[in-house]
């Protein structure tokens, strides 16, 4: 049901993403970079903070790995939130300051009609302490304490709490590529969900980046453009787009943490949505 509101807008496998979410209490997607799962997220937060506590509304808390990630997640919870006509209080995204044993944190928050909150806030276990609902961990691979947020989050699980990660992968001893490893073997109760570039290829991204960007879209243009990312990419192309994580614990310097440095950086499925 909730998928179904935003049917028009998302493609099929950002889709899957808010119907695993809304079948499982803890799903590991593990994904190809720049497939706007996050974006797909966004607006799995907003229809969950906006939904009474009796139909499994509930706070939602997103982690990413720095700042701007927060920043930028909450701006999109928000952009959903005015397509989606849901009731905010107040002026929307809010910033605000909470203490961290005697130090001030910098935190973003939107609070809806429903009473619930879409909260961005910094990757430290800790930030978890007191609080409870849908937690939304962003690009996990890269967060420094990765299986403590996890273990922190668990008990979220006891009054019908959440947990989505989501990650490119960044080597295989990364704390990430074990939880993947854990789901797809099953030693622990996790969702797997895997979407690689050809999945996203065979839903529609590239005719919604032709869309997007006012081309014309071919199969031969698509495959031109699949191959040059891939040409670009070189050896790390199994890892960046296609959920294979790289030998070596992830040493050579990823695309991600390329890109967090970028001082520009729009999203590819950033669309206008309809009033």
């Amino acid at each position: 049901a909730r998928a179904s509101e935003t049917a028009d807008v998302l493609l099929r496998y950002q889709s899957r993403l808010l119907e695993t979410t809304s079948l499982h209490q803890v799903v590991v997607c593990e994904k190809s970079r720049r497939t706007g799962m996050t974006w797909a997220a966004a607006a799995d937060a907003v229809l969950t903070a906006t939904a009474q506590r009796a139909a499994g509304g509930m706070d939602v808390l997103y982690m990413g790995y720095n700042l701007d990630m927060a920043r930028e997640f909450i701006d999109t919870a928000a952009m959903w939130a005015e397509s989606l006509k849901e009731a905010l209080v107040g002026a929307g995204v809010q910033d605000y300051v909470f203490d961290d044993d005697g130090k001030p944190i910098q935190a973003f928050r939107i609070t809806f009609k429903s009473g619930n909150h879409v909260v961005a806030l910094p990757s430290k276990p800790r930030s978890l302490r007191g609080r409870q609902g849908y937690l939304i961990l962003d690009e996990a691979a890269f967060h420094d304490e990765l299986q403590a947020v996890v273990d922190a989050a668990v008990p979220f699980l006891m009054w019908g709490g959440k947990i989505l990660v989501i990650s490119t992968h960044f080597g295989e001893a990364n704390a990430f590529a074990r939880m993947v490893d854990d789901a797809r073997t099953g030693r622990k109760p996790y969702e797997l969900l895997s979407i690689s570039l050809d999945d996203a290829l065979m839903d529609g991204l590239y005719r919604r980046i032709c869309e997007k960007q006012g081309i014309e879209w071919t199969a031969a243009g698509e495959a031109r453009w699949r191959q040059n990312l891939i040409a670009n990419a070189g050896d790390a192309a199994d890892e960046e787009f296609f959920c294979v994580p790289s030998q070596g614990g992830g040493a050579v310097l990823s695309g991600a943490l390329i890109e967090a440095r970028m001082t520009a950086d729009v999203p590819v499925l950033r669309l206008d949505l309809p009033a």
